[in-house]
């Protein structure tokens, strides 16, 4: 069964009562897949409204809560491959938000630091994760719990199947 591409929207009735016929667990594929697609959408809407991309903010309060970082280790905090780090990072200076320093001991590594307003970045990363929150207020505590409980077994079977390679394979939106 084939599932509507992210610019037709989320899957109609129809489509999701195929789903169900077919298997409980088709029916969670679509749902998940129609949810992630919205969600990603939504999430990029609020960062803007915030003063960045979901990428841009989380590289930037990574700096402001850590200090200066190796980009090696912004890729890690962050779940994106260097290229990408390296494309946030050439934005981010660009914009005059960050500039590349060298570290003190080691000539080899390169540290990534905040060169904005530290308020603002944390205002901006606020505003959007309470965006965030508010979109999970619809559910209870419990059912909360119990979603980011079902999410980490998810994501933890799929990061054991894929060999550990899922988790560097997001795009900056720089």
């Amino acid at each position: 069964m084939s599932t509507p591409s992210s610019d037709e929207g989320p899957p109609t009735e129809s489509a999701r009562s195929m789903a169900v016929a077919d298997s409980p667990a088709v029916a969670l594929a679509v749902q998940t897949g129609a949810f992630t697609d919205a969600f990603e959408r939504w999430a990029n809407r609020r960062a803007t409204e915030a003063g960045g991309s979901v990428p841009r903010l989380r590289l930037l309060n990574a700096v402001l809560c850590h200090g200066p970082q190796k980009m090696a280790d912004l890729a890690d905090a962050l779940a994106v491959t260097p290229r990408n780090v390296t494309a946030l990072v050439d934005g981010l200076e660009g914009d005059g938000l960050v500039r590349r320093v060298p570290h003190s001991t080691d000539r080899r590594v390169t540290l990534v630091e905040l060169t904005c307003n530290r308020e603002r970045v944390a205002a901006q990363f606020e505003t959007y994760q309470g965006s965030i929150e508010r979109l999970f207020d619809v559910l209870t505590v419990e059912d909360q719990r119990t979603l980011l409980r079902l999410l980490g077994t998810l994501h933890d079977r799929m990061h054991a199947e894929a060999g550990c390679s899922i988790a560097n394979t997001e795009t900056p939106d720089a």
